[in-house]
Protein backbone atom coordinates (compact mmCIF):
# COMPACT_ATOMS: atom_id res chain seq x y z
CA UNK A 1 0.00 0.00 0.00
CA UNK A 2 1.23 3.77 -0.96
CA UNK A 3 1.71 5.79 1.78
CA UNK A 4 -0.44 8.62 1.85
CA UNK A 5 1.24 12.60 2.36
CA UNK A 6 0.35 15.38 3.67
CA UNK A 7 2.37 18.10 1.70
CA UNK A 8 0.28 21.34 1.05
CA UNK A 9 -0.14 22.65 -2.50
CA UNK A 10 -0.42 25.97 -3.38
CA UNK A 11 -0.98 26.02 -7.36
CA UNK A 12 -4.10 24.66 -7.07
CA UNK A 13 -7.62 25.64 -5.61
CA UNK A 14 -10.69 23.32 -4.29
CA UNK A 15 -13.60 23.67 -7.18
CA UNK A 16 -16.18 22.52 -5.24
CA UNK A 17 -19.10 24.38 -5.32
CA UNK A 18 -19.87 23.67 -1.69
CA UNK A 19 -16.28 24.77 0.02
CA UNK A 20 -15.85 27.83 1.56
CA UNK A 21 -12.09 28.21 0.57
CA UNK A 22 -13.06 26.90 -3.36
CA UNK A 23 -10.83 28.84 -6.26
CA UNK A 24 -8.99 30.54 -3.30
CA UNK A 25 -4.96 28.99 -4.30
CA UNK A 26 -2.33 29.36 -1.38
CA UNK A 27 -4.89 29.08 1.28
CA UNK A 28 -2.54 25.90 2.79
CA UNK A 29 -5.90 23.94 2.93
CA UNK A 30 -5.07 21.28 -0.38
CA UNK A 31 -2.99 18.66 0.15
CA UNK A 32 -0.78 16.17 -1.81
CA UNK A 33 -2.60 12.93 -0.75
CA UNK A 34 -0.56 10.43 -3.48
CA UNK A 35 0.40 10.54 -6.71
CA UNK A 36 -0.84 8.40 -9.61
CA UNK A 37 0.18 6.93 -13.39
CA UNK A 38 3.53 7.33 -15.02
CA UNK A 39 3.46 11.37 -15.15
CA UNK A 40 3.11 11.40 -10.97
CA UNK A 41 -0.34 13.27 -11.73
CA UNK A 42 -0.99 14.57 -7.85
CA UNK A 43 -4.23 13.17 -6.31
CA UNK A 44 -4.94 16.52 -3.61
CA UNK A 45 -7.86 16.36 -1.01
CA UNK A 46 -8.95 19.89 0.31
CA UNK A 47 -8.56 19.95 4.14
CA UNK A 48 -12.08 22.86 4.25
CA UNK A 49 -14.47 20.41 2.68
CA UNK A 50 -12.72 17.02 2.53
CA UNK A 51 -13.08 16.83 -1.34
CA UNK A 52 -10.65 14.46 -2.81
CA UNK A 53 -9.77 15.43 -6.69
CA UNK A 54 -7.20 14.80 -9.59
CA UNK A 55 -5.33 18.24 -10.34
CA UNK A 56 -6.35 17.19 -14.03
CA UNK A 57 -10.04 17.35 -12.84
CA UNK A 58 -11.87 20.70 -14.92
CA UNK A 59 -8.89 20.16 -17.49
CA UNK A 60 -9.27 18.91 -21.22
CA UNK A 61 -6.53 16.29 -19.78
CA UNK A 62 -8.76 15.02 -17.26
CA UNK A 63 -9.29 10.67 -18.00
CA UNK A 64 -6.74 10.40 -20.50
CA UNK A 65 -4.11 8.12 -19.80
CA UNK A 66 -1.58 9.81 -22.45
CA UNK A 67 0.75 12.09 -21.07
CA UNK A 68 0.06 15.87 -21.28
CA UNK A 69 3.07 16.29 -23.77
CA UNK A 70 1.52 13.52 -25.91
CA UNK A 71 -2.27 15.42 -25.74
CA UNK A 72 -1.13 18.89 -26.60
CA UNK A 73 1.01 17.55 -29.53
CA UNK A 74 -2.43 16.18 -31.22
CA UNK A 75 -3.46 19.36 -30.10
CA UNK A 76 -0.87 21.43 -31.96
CA UNK A 77 -1.45 19.24 -35.07
CA UNK A 78 -4.79 19.64 -34.96
CA UNK A 79 -4.71 23.59 -34.59
CA UNK A 80 -2.71 23.79 -37.91
CA UNK A 81 -4.92 22.00 -39.93
CA UNK A 82 -3.61 18.34 -39.89
CA UNK A 83 -6.55 16.00 -40.63
CA UNK A 84 -7.39 13.36 -37.57
CA UNK A 85 -5.98 10.46 -39.24
CA UNK A 86 -3.46 12.00 -40.35
CA UNK A 87 -2.59 13.26 -36.60
CA UNK A 88 -3.06 10.01 -35.54
CA UNK A 89 -0.61 8.73 -37.57
CA UNK A 90 1.63 11.26 -37.06
CA UNK A 91 1.29 11.12 -32.97
CA UNK A 92 1.40 7.66 -32.63
CA UNK A 93 -1.85 7.47 -31.01
CA UNK A 94 -5.72 5.95 -32.21
CA UNK A 95 -7.83 7.66 -34.21
CA UNK A 96 -10.61 7.56 -31.70
CA UNK A 97 -7.93 9.06 -28.84
CA UNK A 98 -7.76 11.79 -31.27
CA UNK A 99 -11.53 12.32 -31.46
CA UNK A 100 -11.87 12.50 -27.74
CA UNK A 101 -8.87 14.79 -26.96
CA UNK A 102 -11.06 17.28 -29.58
CA UNK A 103 -14.32 16.71 -28.15
CA UNK A 104 -12.74 17.61 -24.34
CA UNK A 105 -10.67 20.56 -25.65
CA UNK A 106 -14.18 21.72 -27.33
CA UNK A 107 -16.02 21.44 -24.51
CA UNK A 108 -13.05 22.84 -22.44
CA UNK A 109 -12.50 26.13 -24.45
CA UNK A 110 -16.57 26.62 -24.58
CA UNK A 111 -16.88 26.83 -20.89
CA UNK A 112 -13.99 29.05 -20.89
CA UNK A 113 -15.12 31.24 -23.35
CA UNK A 114 -18.64 31.39 -21.49
CA UNK A 115 -16.90 32.21 -18.40
CA UNK A 116 -14.81 34.97 -19.62
CA UNK A 117 -16.94 36.36 -22.32
CA UNK A 118 -19.99 37.96 -20.59
CA UNK A 119 -21.58 41.28 -20.58
CA UNK A 120 -20.78 42.34 -23.54
CA UNK A 121 -20.79 46.40 -24.62
CA UNK A 122 -21.78 45.71 -27.99
CA UNK A 123 -23.67 48.53 -30.61
CA UNK A 124 -22.59 47.52 -34.06
CA UNK A 125 -22.37 43.87 -34.91
CA UNK A 126 -20.79 43.27 -38.64
CA UNK A 127 -22.41 39.82 -39.66
CA UNK A 128 -20.29 37.82 -42.46
CA UNK A 129 -21.20 34.29 -44.30
CA UNK A 130 -19.61 31.41 -45.94
CA UNK A 131 -20.00 28.47 -47.66
CA UNK A 132 -18.05 25.11 -48.34
CA UNK A 133 -18.82 22.40 -50.84
CA UNK A 134 -18.96 19.62 -48.64
CA UNK A 135 -19.22 15.61 -50.61
CA UNK A 136 -17.58 12.76 -51.42
CA UNK A 137 -15.44 11.79 -54.11
CA UNK A 138 -17.92 10.36 -57.02
CA UNK A 139 -17.28 6.79 -56.69
CA UNK A 140 -18.43 6.70 -52.63
CA UNK A 141 -21.07 8.41 -53.13
CA UNK A 142 -22.80 6.75 -55.98
CA UNK A 143 -22.31 3.14 -53.67
CA UNK A 144 -23.98 5.33 -50.83
CA UNK A 145 -26.36 6.90 -52.61
CA UNK A 146 -25.14 10.08 -51.17
CA UNK A 147 -25.23 13.94 -52.59
CA UNK A 148 -22.86 16.65 -51.82
CA UNK A 149 -24.15 19.54 -49.85
CA UNK A 150 -23.42 23.04 -48.96
CA UNK A 151 -22.47 24.17 -45.52
CA UNK A 152 -22.94 27.64 -44.48
CA UNK A 153 -21.38 29.41 -41.68
CA UNK A 154 -22.32 32.60 -40.20
CA UNK A 155 -20.20 35.27 -38.38
CA UNK A 156 -20.61 37.66 -36.24
CA UNK A 157 -18.18 40.06 -35.07
CA UNK A 158 -18.06 43.72 -33.52
CA UNK A 159 -17.37 46.42 -36.11
CA UNK A 160 -15.12 48.71 -34.87
CA UNK A 161 -12.49 45.68 -33.43
CA UNK A 162 -11.76 41.59 -34.50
Amino acid sequence: MRAVTTERVSDVACDNPKCPQRGVKGAGNVTLRRRYGAEGIRFLRCLACKQQFSERRNTPLFNFKLSKPKVIDVVKHLAEGVPGRRTARLTGVGRETVNRIVLAVGKHAKEVHDQLVQDLDVREVQMDEMWAFVGKKRQASERRRETSRRAWERVGSHRRGR
